[in-house]
C-alpha cells in the first residue's frame, strides 16, 4: 500500500497543479470574477473520473456510511418493526399516566352532608323524608346549595359552610375528590396535583441533554426505573394510616416525579427516528401516537370497570413493571453511537439489525468497523455541547424556526388539553362515551396526518389543521345552550385537528434540529411547550368563573395565530437524512427542492458519496481553499486505488 500510494500522491499533485493552471489562465483570458475554487476543482476531478455525471448536477443530498449501512442493514424490516412494537408499549403509559386524571380526580355532582336522625345521607333521594329534610337544609340557589347549609338552630338560619359532602355515584364511586373532599374550599389542592404533574413534564430539556450525554437508551431505562419505584412507592402510602393531608402531599410529589419519567415519550421519538428510514419518520411518530391513544383508551377501560381510584393506579402499576426489561430488549441509537465515537457498539447493533432482518452487509467484519472509522473521521468537527447550542441560537435561520416552533408546540398542548380534557364536562350525562369519541376522533386525525404528511407536503397540513380547529372551536360557544349535538360534534372535530397537527408538530421538531443536539431540541421544546399545557386547566375554569365563551375564544385565537406562524417554517418532506450539524440544518432546508430529486438515489439503494455543503461558496483565504481541494482529490483517489486493491 506503500509503494502505491506515493506515486498516487506524487500523481494527484501534478494533476492539481495542472488544475489550478488551467483555471487561474482562464480566469485572467475570459476576465471572470473570483469564484470558489474548491467547487472548480472538485467539479473538474468529478468530471474527469465520472464522465457519465453531468457537471451541471446540483450537489448530493446530505447522506453519510451510517445512513448507507442503516439501509443495507434493513431500514423498515422485522428488527424495526418489533422495536416499534416495544417502544409503542412504553408509549401507553404516558397518555394513561395523564388521562388517568380525567376519571381518578374526577368531581361527581355533590352537596353538604345533613343530620338525618337514624339514617345516613347519600345524595340519592331515598324517600320523600329524606327529600324534606334536603329541602330544610340545603339552600335552592345553584350557587350555594354545593358547598353551604343552613343553620337550622339559629333564628336567621344564615348559611354556613360545609365540613362534609356526599357524592353522587352514577358515574364515579370513589375518587380523590371524594376520598379527600377536594370541593369548595379545597378545590385548589386538586388543581395542584395536576399542575405539579405539568412542571415534572417539564423536565424533559434536562432528560435531553442526558439521553445526548448519556444515550437514548440509559436516558430511556433510568426514567423507567424511577416511574416503577415511584408508582409503587406512592401506593403503599396510600393504603398506610396517614392522615388526608400527608397523603394529598406525597400525592403531589408523586405526581411530579410521574410527570418527569413521563419524558421518556420524547426519547423513544427520537430513538426510532434515528433508527428506520427518512420516509419512515411520520410513520415512526404516529405509531407512539396510536399507542398513546390506545393509553387514553386503557385507562379509561380499567376506571370503568373498576370504578375505584386506587385499584386503577394499582393496575396502571403493575402494567408498568415489565419494561424493567427493556434494558435488554431496546438497543441504543447506532446513529448516537456512531457521532460519539463508541464504533464497536455501533458495529454490533447494525450486525444485529442485519441478522434480524435476515440481511447480508455487504461489509466484511473488518470493512463495516473501517466505514464506521471513515464515517468518524468524516464528520464535521464535534464541537463542546455548549458551542453546538450556542450556534443554533446565533443562526437567525434556526433561530427563527425554534421560536415559531416553541410557539405551535405551546399552542398543541395547550388546545389538547383544553378541549381533551375538557370535552366531558360540557355535558354532565355519558362521560364514558363522550370520551371515548373524543379517542375515536383523535384515532382518526393520526391517520388523517399520516396521509396528508406521506401524500403531500408538511407544511400545507399544518396549516390546515390549525385553521380547522380555530373555526371548531369557536362553534362550541356558539351552538352549546341550543344545540348541544352539533357544540359536541365541533368538539370532537376540533380534537381530531389539533391531534393531527400536534403529531405532525413532533415530526417537523425532531426534523429541524440536528443529531449532536436532537434529544435536547425535542426536550426543550417540550418543556416550553408545557407552559401551554399548564394554563390550559386555568384558562378552561374561565367558563365557570368569567364567562362560558371566553376559554374557546382564546383557545381559537391562539390556533389562528399558530396557523399564520406555520407559514414561515420551511418544508422537511424530503427522503434524505437527518441533519447532523447546525449547518446541514440550515443547507437542507433551504435547498430542499434540489435535495428531493437526488434524493431517491438513496432510498433505491444508489448511495451518493457525500462532499460537505457550504452555504456560501466564495472563500477568502486562497491557501485554505487550495489545501481543501487537495485534500478532497487526494481522498478520493486513495479510495479508488483502495477499492482497486481490495478487488
Amino acid at each position: 500500500m506503500i509503494i502505491v500510494k506515493a506515486p498516487t500522491k506524487i500523481f494527484v499533485a501534478f494533476k492539481y497543479k495542472s488544475l489550478v493552471t488551467q483555471k487561474t489562465q482562464k480566469r485572467k483570458d475570459m476576465s471572470v470574477p473570483k469564484v470558489s475554487r474548491k467547487r472548480s476543482l472538485i467539479d473538474l476531478f468529478q468530471r474527469t473520473n465520472s464522465p457519465e455525471r453531468p457537471v451541471t448536477s446540483p450537489s448530493p443530498p446530505p447522506t453519510s456510511t451510517i445512513d448507507q449501512l442503516l439501509h443495507d442493514a434493513g431500514s423498515f424490516g422485522l428488527y424495526q418493526k418489533v422495536q416499534f412494537l416495544l417502544v409503542g408499549l412504553l408509549a401507553v403509559v404516558p397518555a394513561a399516566t395523564a388521562f388517568s386524571y380525567v376519571f381518578i380526580a374526577a368531581t361527581p355532582d355533590h352537596r353538604c352532608q345533613i343530620d338525618w336522625p337514624n339514617f345516613t345521607d347519600t345524595f340519592a333521594r331515598q324517600s320523600d323524608y329524606h327529600q324534606s329534610y334536603i329541602n330544610k337544609y340545603i339552600p335552592s340557589s345553584p350557587k350555594y346549595k354545593k358547598c353551604f347549609i343552613r343553620d337550622v338552630n339559629s333564628t336567621t338560619k344564615k348559611l354556613i359552610a360545609c365540613k362534609k359532602w356526599v357524592f353522587d355515584d352514577t358515574f364515579y364511586n370513589t375518587t380523590i375528590s371524594t376520598e379527600w373532599d377536594l370541593v369548595c374550599n379545597r378545590l385548589h389542592l386538586k388543581a395542584i396535583t395536576q399542575n405539579a404533574y405539568i412542571m415534572g413534564t417539564s423536565g424533559s430539556f434536562v432528560t435531553g441533554i442526558m439521553s445526548d450525554k448519556l444515550g437514548r437508551r440509559t436516558t430511556m431505562y433510568s426514567l423507567i426505573l424511577l416511574l416503577v419505584v415511584v408508582l409503587n412507592a406512592t401506593q403503599l402510602v396510600m393504603h398506610s394510616k396517614m392522615s388526608v393531608n400527608t397523603k394529598l402531599i406525597i400525592f403531589t410529589i408523586s405526581r411530579f416525579l410521574t410527570g418527569f419519567a413521563q419524558t421518556t415519550y420524547s426519547i423513544t421519538l427520537v430513538l426510532l427516528l434515528e433508527m428506520t428510514s427518512a420516509n419512515r419518520r411520520v410513520l415512526a411518530s404516529n405509531i407512539l401516537s396510536y399507542f398513546y391513544t390506545s393509553g387514553e383508551l386503557l385507562i379509561m377501560l380499567i376506571y370503568y370497570f373498576t370504578r375505584d381510584w386506587s385499584i386503577t393506579m394499582w393496575i396502571l402499576t403493575i402494567y408498568v413493571m415489565p419494561f424493567l426489561c427493556y434494558y435488554w430488549c431496546v438497543p441504543e441509537s447506532a446513529r448516537w453511537l456512531v457521532s460519539t465515537g463508541k464504533l464497536l457498539q455501533a458495529r454490533k447493533v447494525l450486525q444485529r439489525i442485519a441478522y434480524f432482518n435476515r440481511r447480508t452487509l455487504e461489509n466484511s467484519e473488518k470493512k463495516l468497523y473501517d466505514d464506521l472509522q471513515r464515517e468518524a473521521r468524516n464528520r464535521p468537527k464535534r464541537y463542546s455541547y455548549t458551542y453546538v447550542l450556542i450556534s443554533l441560537i446565533k443562526s437567525p435561520a434556526m433561530r427563527q424556526r425554534c421560536l415559531i416552533i416553541f410557539y405551535i408546540m405551546m399552542t398543541n398542548l395547550m388546545l389538547y388539553l383544553g378541549i381533551g380534557m375538557g370535552i366531558t364536562s360540557l355535558t354532565n350525562d355519558r362521560p364514558y362515551e363522550i370520551f371515548l369519541l373524543s379517542i375515536f376522533a383523535e384515532l382518526f386525525g393520526l391517520c388523517l396526518c399520516h396521509f396528508c404528511a406521506t401524500k403531500y407536503d408538511r407544511k400545507i397540513p399544518l396549516i390546515l389543521f390549525f385553521t380547522l380547529c380555530s373555526l371548531s372551536i369557536l362553534t362550541i360557544p356558539l351552538t352549546h345552550k341550543k344545540y348541544l349535538t352539533i357544540s359536541l360534534s365541533a368538539a370532537l372535530c376540533a380534537k381530531l385537528f389539533i391531534s393531527a397537527a400536534q403529531a405532525l408538530s413532533w415530526v417537523y421538531t425532531s426534523e429541524t434540529f440536528p443529531t449532536v443536539i436532537r434529544s435536547t431540541g425535542v426536550g426543550l421544546t417540550v418543556s416550553i411547550a408545557r407552559v401551554g399545557g399548564v394554563w390550559a386547566p386555568q384558562i378552561s375554569l374561565l367558563a365557570q368563573s368569567v364567562w362560558f365563551p371566553l376559554p374557546y375564544i382564546i383557545f381559537s385565537v391562539c390556533s389562528a395565530i399558530a396557523a399564520i406562524c406555520a407559514i414561515f417554517l420551511p418544508e422537511t418532506r424530503m427522503k434524505i437524512a437527518l441533519p447532523e450539524t447546525v449547518r446541514q440544518a440550515e443547507e437542507v432546508h433551504q435547498h430542499a427542492s434540489t435535495y428531493e430529486q437526488q434524493s431517491s438515489e438513496v432510498e433505491e439503494g444508489k448511495f451518493v458519496k457525500n462532499k460537505k455543503l457550504s452555504v456560501c461558496p466564495e472563500v477568502d483565504e486562497e491557501e485554505e481553499e487550495e489545501s481543501t481541494a487537495l485534500e478532497d482529490i487526494t481522498h478520493a483517489e486513495d479510495v479508488r486505488l483502495s477499492e482497486q486493491l481490495n478487488k
